[in-house]
């Protein structure tokens, strides 16, 4: 009984550890321009600020940040299942990105009631926001430029 409940938690570790460095690899990718600041100007998110405050170690209200990151999410969210047309789902790495996200977005109450790397929580979700808001920006650069030939020929 007690071989069954460590193999189960080890698996669950490597589980976790294998879906957490998928995540920082996906969300190392490179796009071919900062796409992010077009979308976070015309929607008005407000996650760049709260990287940057939380980066110069300014503190700021536990709760207002939590909101702000889960309306941009969800925000974020709407905006990539719609930007394609043809297509209106999340990729693969999109879904498990979401997941992540909402992983830390679960475990923001335990690491702030235990001060326990919430800065380093807020980061990683205002990356995983910025790579959402690039993913919207991309799509719809290569949408609006596969439409205008289409357009000038009409």
């Amino acid at each position: 009984m007690v071989v069954s409940v460590v193999v189960l938690a080890v698996s669950s570790a490597l589980l976790l550890f294998y879906i957490q460095t998928f995540c920082e690899k996906a969300l190392k990718r490179e796009f071919g321009r900062p796409y992010f600041r077009e979308v976070v100007h015309a929607v008005q998110l407000e996650y760049p600020l709260l990287r940057d405050s939380y980066a110069n170690h300014a503190s700021l209200d536990y709760a207002q940040v939590r909101l702000a990151l889960k309306c941009a999410f969800f925000t974020l969210q709407f905006l990539l299942k719609n930007s394609e047309p043809a297509r209106r789902c999340l990729s693969r790495g999109e879904r498990l990105l979401g997941l992540y996200f909402r992983f830390l977005m679960f475990s923001m109450p335990v690491r702030h009631v235990l001060n326990l790397k919430e800065r380093a929580g807020v980061l990683r979700m205002a990356t995983v926001l910025q790579y959402f808001a690039n993913s919207v920006g991309e799509k719809l650069a290569v949408n609006s430029f596969a439409s205008a030939p289409a357009s000038l020929n009409s």
